[in-house]
């Protein structure tokens, strides 16, 4: 208690007079009061805080090593895509150079084939043929025979 609340109380009690004639009210015993007991310790709630802090910090650290991790991956996954992307250029100028005129020209005189003066088209939209197909000067002529294709002849004399 402090000196102020046992100085109220001491003087809320009226004093007695000193006489044995006048009726005062009996004041209460006195006691001795022992100190409050002591609080438990906050072992357990700063043990239970301690380890929430050390759980958060080692969580950032995974969460930080996870993403050093991926940045490392990414970084190798863009230098796969680069040289996959100069290994695309390359093909696709190769296969520019394969297909240019000049390049299927030397190729189709290499298996013997010749140029033709006319061109013929067959449009199949309505199946018609449009232009005149002339001979080769000189006569020459590449038959390809496929197996179970018929010739010409045949197909002429299957239909008479």
């Amino acid at each position: 208690m402090s000196q102020m609340t046992a100085t109220a109380r001491v003087q809320a009690y009226p004093r007695p007079s000193r006489g044995r004639g006048s009726a005062a009210p009996a004041r209460p015993p006195l006691r001795v009061v022992h100190a409050a007991p002591a609080a438990v310790g906050h072992l357990w709630y700063a043990v239970a805080l301690g380890g929430l802090i050390i759980g958060g910090l080692l969580l950032m650290l995974m969460l930080n090593m996870a993403r050093a991790e991926g940045s490392f991956v990414l970084s190798d996954l863009r230098e796969e895509h680069a040289a996959l992307h100069a290994e695309q250029v390359t093909l696709e100028t190769e296969v520019a150079d394969l297909s240019s005129p000049s390049t299927l020209a030397e190729k189709a005189e290499d298996l013997g084939m010749v140029a033709s003066p006319s061109t013929a088209i067959l449009r199949l939209s309505d199946h018609s043929l449009v232009g005149v197909a002339a001979m080769v000067a000189n006569g020459k002529t590449h038959t390809v025979d496929l197996p179970g294709a018929r010739s010409a002849d045949e197909v002429q004399s299957a239909g008479e």
